[in-house]
Parts: C-alpha cells; structure tokens; sequence
C-alpha cells in the first residue's frame, strides 16, 4: 500500500444510510442559505444581539448535522468493524474525533438536572457506577 502523503487525509469508501444521508445534505443546505442571510445581516449592520441569534441558531443547526454523522458511524462503520473484531481501532478513531466536537460530548448546558430518587429507593440500593464509585462524593 502507498502511503498517505503529508497533509493529505485518506479517504475511505463506504456507503452512509441514505436516511442519514438525505438528513444531512437538507440540514446543510438549508445551514448554507441561512449563513447568507447573516452574511447580509452583517452587511447592513444589523444590531448584534440579533446577529448572534442568528449565528447559534446556524451552529445549532450544523451541531444537529454531527449528531446525524455520529449516529451514521455508530450504525455502520463501528458496528462492522466490531462486528468484524476490529472495535477498537475504530472506537479509537471515534474518540479522537470527537475531540473537536464539544457539542457531541458536553451535555452540561442541556442535561435536566437529576431530581429527588424515587422515595423507595435509597442511594445505597443503586449499584455502583464505575471502579472509583463513592470516593469524592459532593
């Protein structure tokens, strides 16, 4: 196999889910026209509070197309290499990506706060949630 050239990214061949796909083309297109109008907002001068609107509604807009991304990976790519016994280069692969996509992995902003437990469960009935479970509890 020849090797990658510097600076230039290999692209694989594979089929994404045509719903995704369709999803994804008509969220971008629609991300483009609306980028437009902001472009032209800008130009007349249009009061800022109003631009900035406008921008978050366009990353909100482009943050829905990873998540469409995300969950055409997850069902193809990862789902066959696991399948095939190579889940771990490719989650590996999905970790190192998902570094640029703090909307993907912060859930801070969005997350419902977690209520009271229901009455007839008690903290000590819930199971543990991983190997540091209990230690530097708020």
């Amino acid at each position: 196999m020849i090797p990658t050239p510097v600076g230039w990214v290999l692209v694989m061949e594979y089929s994404m889910n045509a719903a995704h796909k369709r999803d994804a083309l008509l969220r971008l297109k629609t991300v483009r026209g609306h980028l437009d109008g902001v472009i032209r907002l800008v130009e007349a001068e249009t009061y800022c509070p109003d631009l900035m609107k406008q921008v978050a509604a366009a990353q909100a807009s482009l943050e829905r197309v990873n998540r469409i991304l995300l969950q055409n990976h997850l069902e193809t790519c990862v789902t066959e290499a696991i399948q095939a016994g190579g889940g771990t280069a490719k989650i590996a692969e999905l970790i190192e990506a998902l570094r640029y996509n703090g909307s993907l992995t912060d859930f801070r902003e969005r997350a419902e706060p977690l209520t009271n437990l229901p009455s007839d469960t008690a903290e000590s009935d819930l199971p543990p949630c991983g190997p540091h479970h209990g230690k530097n509890k708020r």
